[in-house]
């Protein structure tokens, strides 16, 4: 998301001339809305200052949110040498590791990109089907019918599983359970109050030398003793320290299997990759670009579907021409790729849930020489913020822009420069097409089994969950199962 870099003084002064106006009051506070409130801080900031505003946090570069199509287009077309997005993404250093994808710039990154990107492609996802299939009917199967359930934790099991099994290479078993469990109980602890704090406050350069402080007992003297129980962040330490244990563990004993080529998960594929030198990826490469992938394939597409299941139940009569297009395409057959590719009304109501609600609210590039975006030059160091949220409800590209229209997505080319809800350019994300094929299997199978209705409770928001943004309530919905459609799983 953004940087964590501290810069000395003299640094900060030169960055902050010639920057478009934003908020006045302490940084401290500005960091304190952004966190607890980021809609209303955006939302009012955009509606004082304009499409183009300057946020100043404590010991970061200034931020300049950006949703004017002219800059954003400068920005995701630019060179990737001068728009630093791996810098920009420090925050997530004590998440996804130093090695990640997100976090690398220039050679590193366009390496560690051809190797992380084949598995994604082309045939690869016809593959992934049977295990998406599998466990979505499964999870599916155990949705309790009259019963409020909050569907997002539906989601999440079934996009956790997803991974576990096609990107991890895990089958049911002890194996599998534990996995599960360390990596819920990581991203929940990761995504909880203290968890967003800590990601957002600590600078990324400082996170693992205070995370690690009380983990060894304190030698005084003769005596041992051991604080870290008494830390109000252990339990997030802990949950870390599990899922990577298990992590390298995989990793382990998928090396000493030999023979990675003859499996077609993704953690195989890796394992076979070799750079143009030959090389393999180390272990803690694997391990951050496995880490990173489930941030990425997990949380964010469980809280995509969770986003569009509610906006369908706000809309009847979209709900309706979805479900229609599901009936029609698949019938009482089982979902395969070619009806997925059919369901261009899923897919419309995925991305139309994506403008309104991104998961992630911004992206970033920082600076490494002073640049001309859109006709606005700003300074080295600078750190550039094109904001989806405000990007996405511009009224110049996007009529009406409040109201949830599938026919938005339905036959139109879009701008790039509009809509990026998988980031932009060079940095857009490798697992689109995978998130995309997933989500709209799972909500073809949700809808094709389910009649669903909201359950009763207060009006859904969008609230903080660590680094995106989550429905307040999970959408708890009442589902009954429609005639006709029978238990799927295996």
């Amino acid at each position: 998301m953004f940087a964590s870099l501290l810069s000395a003084p003299s640094e900060r002064t030169a960055v902050q001339q010639n920057l478009p106006p934003g908020p006045s009051e302490p940084s401290v506070f500005q960091i304190a809305r952004w966190i607890r409130a980021p809609i209303p801080f955006m939302v009012s900031s955009r509606a004082r200052f304009g499409p183009i505003f300057t946020a100043q946090f404590p010991g970061m570069p200034p931020f300049v949110f950006v949703s004017d199509p002219a800059v954003i287009r400068d920005v995701f077309t630019g060179d990737p040498d001068d728009l630093y997005a791996g810098q920009g993404n420090r925050v997530l250093k004590s998440i996804v590791g130093e090695h990640s994808l997100l976090l690398l710039d220039g050679p590193a990154h366009l390496r560690e990109r051809r190797l992380v990107m084949p598995p994604f492609h082309g045939e690869r996802m016809r593959g992934y089907a049977a295990a998406m299939r599998e466990v979505t009917s499964r999870v599916l199967d155990a949705l309790p019918e009259g019963e409020p359930t909050p569907i997002h934790r539906t989601m999440q099991a079934i996009t956790l599983d997803v991974i576990l099994r096609a990107v991890f290479g895990l089958s049911e078993g002890e194996r599998m359970t534990a996995m599960r469990e360390a990596l819920v109980q990581f991203v929940d602890q990761g995504t909880s109050a203290m968890g967003t704090a800590l990601l957002f406050l600590l600078p990324a350069d400082k996170a693992e030398a205070f995370l690690k402080f009380g983990q060894e007992p304190l030698r005084l003297g003769p005596l041992s003793l051991s604080i870290a129980r008494l830390l109000p962040w252990n339990r997030v330490v802990q949950a870390g320290l599990v899922a990577d244990s298990l992590l390298y563990q995989q990793i382990a004993e998928r090396r000493a299997e030999g023979r990675p080529e003859d499996r077609a998960d993704v953690l195989s594929l890796l394992l076979s990759a070799r750079d143009e030198d030959g090389e393999p990826m180390t272990d803690e490469e694997l391990r951050d670009e496995m880490m990173t992938m489930l941030i990425a394939g997990h949380e964010t597409s469980a809280t995509t579907l969770a986003w569009t299941i509610h906006f369908l139940l706000e809309d009847p009569e979209a709900l309706a021409r979805v479900v229609a297009e599901v009936d029609t395409v698949a019938g009482s057959e089982p979902l395969s790729p070619d009806h997925v590719a059919k369901l261009s009304l899923c897919d419309a109501a995925i991305k139309e849930s994506l403008r309104l609600a991104p998961i992630i609210p911004a992206v970033a590039r920082v600076l490494s020489r002073s640049l001309t975006l859109g006709g606005i030059t700003l300074p080295k160091g600078a750190c550039v913020f094109p904001c989806a949220y405000l990007a996405h409800r511009e009224p110049q590209a996007w009529p009406e822009p409040e109201r949830y229209d599938l026919d938005r997505f339905v036959g139109l080319k879009i701008d790039p420069a509009t809509y990026f809800p998988f980031g932009g350019g060079a940095r857009r994300c490798v697992g689109m097409a995978f998130a995309t094929f997933e989500m709209k299997l799972v909500l073809a199978e949700l809808l094709r089994s389910f009649t669903l209705t909201r359950a009763p409770g207060p009006k859904t928001v969008m609230a903080r969950r660590g680094i995106t943004l989550a429905p307040s309530d999970g959408v708890p919905v009442l589902a009954k199962r429609r005639v006709g459609a029978s238990k799927r799983a295996a």
